[in-house]
């Protein structure tokens, strides 16, 4: 690397240039064999110990430890290794430490090489003398640099005189000073133990004397959880996922080949991503949902009494038991993880082929209708109904009560929809104040009145009117994309000649492939008769529309309280309003209202 680097011949350069590799270690091994004791378990210590030696034997035979710091002389000639140290030592993720421990031990004193002395150029290089004259170097102690981004626990040790001398200097005050000594004596006393030496401070659990010592931490050191057997229930939890993907294996398979299609038909990189993500938003934030709301059914079914009315007791205390198991087991939080990634993919996977929620949950692209694959989107012609004659959109503004739905950016555990629909000032524009409850009652039957949005919550969506499309054709933006909005069908009342009923249709394509469709059913009145809903389906068969979502078992039926229904109130809607969650909410929907206009 050139003739001016160093030439690695002093102790210095050779120190902290290799890592051992072992393991694994199980956690309190070192506490398990001070307590333990016993031929079998100090072999186990001289068994690392050994391929500890291996490794720098063959490490230093090789010339690892020149190459080594060669190759760091050569970086630090070529950018700033300080400051990258500085840096990776301010970052969020190391907290200023590499390191947990770390041990750095220089070996014996009088081993060493000394420094070559420029009178004696050419001889050989003494070892040091521990000895000189009537004077005698006894003991020696020091600490190895980690100012920067080192370990959170340092040990540095020679040996001189045939004793090894320790010094403990970890991160202060990270670590209390009663905190390291006690690391230390534990320390010295294990290696105390393994060499055979007498114990000078067996441990301060009074193992000696056959103390129990302390409960807690001997409950912990004993943990009934660790007699899992390691990988077990993560295997069942991977096992189960892997069953769920094999299930809705088909539906993965015509997924990714739709988004193949897209991707070859759209060379735009934003348009391909943009409709990508619209979908991907919503496929993850219905399966998201529902363990928010089993949690919330659970927060407010456990029994005992409450803290200030509101969390019960006994849901606190199972918190903490199911927050200690995690934290005592990693085998448990291994398995909890896999089980949640392979509950969602396979939520996911019963979207895609069909058998989640088809009014909210259909996720497939280009789905099929009994058995034939429908492609693309339709034209507004192809579904538009001979009602749309002469329609008015200044009549279509105003308050609308959605009965049913079949569209995978809205969830059933919402109720009481309503649209309110108006155009904007100049006529180019229009906005869906688009309002909603939730949970509804059915999806949440213990908490659904707890919710910050019980007693009703909005959010908007926007469009723009094109002078090149037909009246009933609304351009609808929102999450990303824009699609058209066709109203296919309104109902009027025979005397006023206002719209009471109307039937809404949504699609987005790319490439042919259909990514969404939305359909819904809307009145004037809160509620409909079965024979006014039924018919409203028929004149959807007859658009053609059943074979996007419009049949009767692909509808979702909006829930509904009585109009008349008072406000709900309790101890959580008490605390919502005093943590100003009420205000909030209007001011958002305010700022996002004016935000479009």
């Amino acid at each position: 690397f050139g003739a001016q680097l160093d030439k690695c011949e002093t102790v210095s350069c050779k120190a902290g240039s290799m890592d051992l590799m072992l393991g694994p270690l199980d956690d309190h091994s070192g506490d398990a064999l001070r307590l333990a004791g016993g031929a079998d378990v100090e072999k186990k210590f001289w068994n690392l110990a050994k391929i500890s030696r291996d490794q720098t034997s063959d490490f230093i035979e090789n010339d690892g430890p020149q190459e080594a710091t060669r190759v760091f002389d050569f970086a630090m000639t070529i950018s700033d290794m300080n400051n990258l140290v500085h840096l990776s030592a301010e970052g969020k993720d190391t907290q200023g430490r590499a390191y947990s421990a770390g041990v750095s031990n220089v070996g014996v004193y009088e081993r060493q090489n000394s420094v070559r002395r420029e009178s004696d150029a050419d001889g050989e290089r003494d070892t040091i003398k521990s000895r000189h004259g009537k004077y005698k170097v006894e003991e020696i102690y020091f600490a190895t640099s980690h100012a920067r981004s080192g370990c959170l626990y340092q040990v540095s040790t020679m040996t001189v005189q045939n004793s090894m001398d320790f010094t403990f200097h970890p991160a202060s005050p990270i670590v209390p000073k009663d905190t390291n000594a006690k690391y230390a004596d534990d320390f010295i006393d294990l290696l105390e133990l393994v060499s055979g030496g007498e114990r000078t401070n067996p441990t301060s659990r009074n193992i000696a004397n056959g103390s129990g010592g302390n409960t807690i931490m001997d409950f912990l050191e004993s943990n009934p959880l660790d007699e899992i057997p390691e990988g077990s229930l993560g295997a069942i939890a991977a096992a189960l996922g892997l069953v769920g993907i094999a299930f809705h294996w088909n539906g993965w398979v015509q997924f990714f080949e739709n988004v193949r299609t897209i991707r070859e038909a759209v060379p735009d990189d934003a348009d391909f991503w943009a409709v990508l993500n619209f979908w991907i938003l919503f496929a993850v934030s219905h399966p998201l949902l529902q363990p928010i709301l089993w949690i919330s059914d659970v927060l407010h079914g456990s029994p005992g009494p409450r803290l200030a009315d509101l969390v019960p007791l006994t849901f606190l205390l199972g918190n903490l038991v199911v927050i200690g198991a995690f934290a005592m087991s990693k085998e448990i939080r291994n398995a909890a993880n896999i089980a949640a990634l392979s509950a969602f993919i396979t939520y996911v996977g019963a979207g895609l082929d069909g058998q989640a929620g088809l009014g909210d949950f259909n996720l497939q692209l280009n789905d099929s209708y009994k058995g034939t694959v429908v492609k693309g989107c339709p034209t507004y012609e192809q579904v538009r109904q001979p009602s749309m004659d002469n329609f008015d959109l200044e009549k279509y503004q105003g308050k609308w009560y959605e009965q049913k739905f079949h569209d995978w950016t809205q969830f059933k555990e919402v109720y009481d929809t309503t649209l309110d629909i108006k155009l904007t000032t100049d006529g180019k524009g229009w906005i869906d104040d688009f309002g909603v409850k939730g949970p509804a009652p059915a999806s949440a039957k213990l908490s659904w009145d707890k919710s910050p949005v019980a007693n009703g919550g909005h959010y908007f969506l926007f469009g723009r009117l094109d002078e090149k499309d037909p009246p009933g054709v609304l351009r609808e933006s929102g999450f990303g994309v824009e699609f058209p909005n066709y109203i296919v069908d309104v109902q009027k009342d025979p005397e006023t000649g206002e719209y009471t009923e109307a039937i809404q249709f949504q699609c987005l394509e790319r490439g042919g492939v259909r990514v969404f469709e939305g359909i819904n059913f809307m009145s004037r009145k809160p509620e409909m008769t079965a024979e006014e809903l039924k018919a409203m389906h028929t004149r959807a068969e007859k658009a053609g529309m059943y074979q996007y979502g419009a049949s009767e078992e692909q509808m979702h039926t909006v829930a509904r309280r009585p109009v008349d229904a008072p406000a709900i109130d309790n101890s959580w809607q008490a605390m919502w309003r005093a943590l100003g969650v009420d205000r909030l909410l209007e001011l958002l929907t305010e700022s996002i209202e004016d935000g479009g206009r």
